[in-house]
């Protein structure tokens, strides 16, 4: 999330809230904190920076001198050039392909369609706490799978152990969120293979995935494997709202006749806009790698700074803007965040909000010299909070 530059800021001195309901809640009340204070540094946010010069561009392609012939009604089935450009993109036929208003809303179409009250899910952990809360809304049970740090791999044997008669859903994260772990293509051959033994589909959030290739999306692996993404994340086009599904064409007929009235918020401004980006998505796909060219040297140098002084451990993933370092001796890391923002007005992501207390997510998705100067104030404070 990128954080805007509204009015509203905390009294000096007070922390904004760590405690809340949600991950969600609390970004808002760190939004609100952050503005109007030009001394913050900002390094919990996960996502590349917007490209605004460029997304200019494009709509001021689609609309001067005339309407594109992509504004069309998104009524239906979503745009036809959204839906034939994904396709495209992760190697699938267009009758994979459900158009939406971004990552949340497909996965809430295939709870809806695999998940009734009563059923069992099972939910990565440490994991983005949007996961469970749709589940929860579901009405159901879950069991978490454990992705253990360091490496925070998935253990297909240990997955397999917690699927039983009554789980209907596995919910996972490629790259991982907190941590940016990368799930490599044996991994989720594997796992389709388990979802196609048996009988319960495997859903992969992958709007952290272009940052591993771009390639086929999961789905394509296996048809028991659904992907969601979005251009929220890597090219750092959240204004869009243009998210989608992947799926067997089967598994995609059973979604859209558990969702009736399909997506109903879908915008057919801005996914005639984001039908042009997807069908030249070079631009933006240099964007985000020139900006994880400069900054994750710089990411790079402070972490392992902070963990040959003993302050952190874990290193940063070989792709993505993010990482989950534990912090030494720190078992709280609300109390930990809630001090960093009020002594130094510095904001981290506390590891309880993913399930997994005494780490911290970090991302670097924005401009290096914020990250350079930021990550040197954290390197100083997590110091002075040993002391």
């Amino acid at each position: 999330m990128n954080l805007p530059s509204t009015p509203h800021a905390a009294p000096r001195g007070e922390a904004p809230d760590a405690s809340g309901e949600s991950y969600s809640n609390w970004v808002r009340e760190i939004m609100r904190a952050v503005a109007g204070e030009p001394d913050a540094s900002v390094l919990f946010d996960s996502t590349i920076r917007e490209p605004t010069e460029l997304l200019a561009s494009v709509a001021r392609r689609a609309f001067e001198g005339g309407v594109t012939d992509r504004f069309e009604s998104v009524f239906a089935g979503g745009n036809p050039f959204v839906v034939q450009a994904v396709a495209a993109r992760y190697g699938v036929a267009r009758e994979s392909v459900i158009c939406t208003t971004g990552a949340t809303s497909a996965m809430a179409m295939a709870i809806r369609a695999y998940v009734a009250p009563g059923d069992h899910v099972i939910v990565e952990s440490p994991c983005f706490d949007l996961l469970p809360g749709l589940a929860k809304e579901a009405g159901a049970t879950i069991s978490y799978l454990p992705r253990r740090a360091p490496s925070f791999d998935v253990d297909l044997a240990e997955l397999e152990r917690l699927i039983s008669p009554d789980t209907k859903l596995v919910l996972l994260t490629h790259l991982h969120n907190p941590s940016g772990a990368m799930l490599g293509e044996a991994a989720l051959a594997a796992l389709g293979e388990l979802a196609t033994r048996t009988g319960v589909p495997i859903l992969i959030d992958e709007v952290y995935g272009d940052f591993a290739g771009p390639g086929s999306a999961a789905a394509a692996l296996s048809p028991d494997i659904i992907s969601v993404g979005s251009l929220a994340k890597a090219q750092g086009l959240f204004a869009l709202k243009c998210g989608w599904a992947i799926a067997s064409p089967a598994r995609v007929q059973q979604m859209l006749a558990a969702n009736s009235h399909g997506d109903l918020d879908l915008s057919k401004l801005s996914h005639a806009v984001a039908a042009l980006v997807l069908e030249d998505m070079a631009p933006f796909d240099e964007h985000w790698r020139a900006t994880l060219e400069a900054t994750r040297p710089v990411a790079e140098r402070h972490i392992e700074a902070m963990v040959t002084d003993g302050l952190l451990e874990g290193g940063i993933p070989l792709v993505g803007c993010m990482c989950f370092p534990g912090v030494v001796g720190v078992s709280d890391t609300r109390a930990l965040a809630a001090w960093l923002w009020r002594e130094h007005r510095i904001v981290v992501a506390p590891g309880e909000f993913f399930g997994l207390a005494g780490h911290i997510r970090i991302g670097f998705g924005g401009a290096a010299d914020q990250l350079d100067r930021g990550l040197a104030r954290l390197h100083g404070a997590l110091a002075q909070y040993r002391r």
